[in-house]
């Protein structure tokens, strides 16, 4: 098998009429640290072998397991997000320096992945990883969407409003009996995986690249229950058999060392597009009131390619028998205007008030690509509330608990760098909302997080003996 080495980053090698022979491996690794610390083990350190260049196959493996004599026995990943759900954060360090750090990946992944294929794509290929399955369907008289209880993971009883299940896919039991499921690194922050293989052979045996997972304590984050309710320490994930599973392409000896060398003459660049988040908060008041809030992000000198808006609930509101997302959830919080200014000028001409235009900003964000997800999930604002009510209790459990806003700031040069929009200045974002429900999901009188995921430029730089990591 030959690469083109060149495809990976900038070696200096024709290998179009040189091609280098090489091969792909896997190692495994096992942590080499645990910490417990706030409430419970909640941490997990690997090195990683400094192989080849580390590809977006690499992944992590874990399982989920009984912690003692549960509340219910009936219980199931997380229906959109799946295990991916129970990261709470992921670091990734090279040399000691912060080369990602991004909390709740799963919200940056979800409008990624449920954009680039559809429901029923991500139900057959993302399931074998990561356990997600939703699906919609629709009722041929009325014309409403609801759940698809029949592809899915468990089955209701024939009326669909019970909570009754006979089967239960996926269900975390003991060691033996529990599904593994395998978290790509590309979905846990390090998304230039996804495009470009890291080139860790050229850390040498001096500098390591570690990654640290932290893993939410509280199952109902990432597990629903199909029949009952779920306590936060009913479910864990089982430490002991975390492993860092990576995926390498291996390059011959003599490719490696004439690389190294040259690193005494020239370091090597690495760009990189980082996520990050910076987080807020909103109170929302009565049904009907306008909450006017303007949010201030210090994204000065930093190239922004792309915003993502999440609004969350807070950590005293986990529910503990929500049937299909758990605690991921981004939620509609009503009607809505959007006004941002970058640089000192109004990103659109007017606030946006349309849903329709709202919706095409996350599109235009994804590449053109839209959200393959039902309009029930995305929304519940004025236009919703008018149209026939939801009344499956497994839809009115997602209900509006999907509702993602991505800005693009790309210029159309394509690129890490040149292709984003530089900040000069603090952005604001003025986001109007009024709530309209009370219920599917709660809107009103309640505290929210407000969550910004930034996309950003930035250039990893490998030399002889030092690494250099851009702001």
């Amino acid at each position: 098998m030959s690469y083109d080495l060149n495809s990976y980053f900038q070696l200096g090698l024709d290998s179009a009429t040189n091609p280098q022979s090489s091969l792909v491996m896997n190692t495994i690794r096992t942590p080499v640290d645990s910490q417990s610390g706030r409430s419970g083990l909640s941490r997990v350190t690997f090195k990683v072998p400094k192989v080849g260049l580390i590809t977006g196959d690499s992944m992590i493996t874990l399982q989920f397991v009984q912690n003692g004599t549960p509340s219910t026995a009936n219980v199931t990943p997380n229906f959109i997000s799946g295990a991916l759900g129970c990261i709470e954060r992921c670091r990734i360090l090279v040399d000691n320096k912060v080369l990602t750090d991004l909390e709740k990946p799963s919200l940056l992944e979800i409008p990624k992945m449920y954009s680039r294929a559809t429901q029923n794509e991500v139900a057959q290929f993302q399931n074998k990883f990561l356990a997600n399955q939703f699906e919609t369907d629709v009722v041929p008289l009325s014309g409403l969407e609801q759940f698809d209880n029949t592809k899915t993971r468990y089955f209701t009883a024939a009326d669909k409003t019970t909570d009754f299940q006979n089967v239960v896919r996926h269900r975390p039991s003991s060691e033996a009996l529990s599904r593994v499921y395998g978290l790509h690194l590309k979905n846990l922050g390090a998304e230039f995986l996804e495009n470009e293989s890291l080139p860790v052979f050229l850390l040498g045996a001096q500098r390591e690249m570690i990654i640290e997972l932290y893993i939410h304590t509280d199952c109902r984050e990432y597990l629903v229950p199909t029949m009952g309710t779920l306590q936060a320490d009913d479910y864990v994930v089982n430490y002991a058999n975390v492993e860092l599973v990576t995926t390498h392409v291996q390059i011959p000896d003599d490719v490696q060392a004439s690389e190294i060398a040259n690193l005494q003459s020239q370091p090597v660049s690495y760009p990189l597009i980082d996520n990050y988040v910076v987080k807020g908060n909103r109170v929302m008041g009565a049904d009907g009131t306008t909450d006017n809030k303007v949010f201030r992000i210090n994204a000065q000198n930093r190239e922004l390619h792309k915003l993502l808006m999440v609004n969350t609930n807070v950590s005293s509101q986990v529910q503990d028998n929500n049937r299909v997302v758990g605690n991921q959830k981004a939620i509609a919080l009503g009607d809505e205007s959007l006004q941002i200014k970058s640089n000192g000028l109004n990103l659109f001409e007017r606030p946006i008030t349309s849903q329709s235009l709202l919706y095409q900003q996350t599109t235009y964000a994804h590449n053109g690509m839209a959200l393959k997800l039902p309009m029930n999930a995305c929304r519940v604002d004025t236009r919703v509330k008018q149209m026939p009510p939801m009344t499956d209790n497994l839809g009115l459990n997602y209900r509006g608990n999907a509702k993602y806003l991505a800005i693009d700031f790309t210029n159309g040069n394509g690129g890490v760098y040149g292709g984003g929009s530089v900040q000069k200045q603090a952005m604001e974002i003025e986001h109007n909302v009024t709530p309209t429900d009370s219920t599917s999901p709660i809107q009103q009188n309640r505290t929210f997080n407000a969550s910004f995921y930034l996309s950003v430029s930035k250039l990893l730089t490998i030399g002889a003996r030092n690494v250099e990591i851009s702001f």
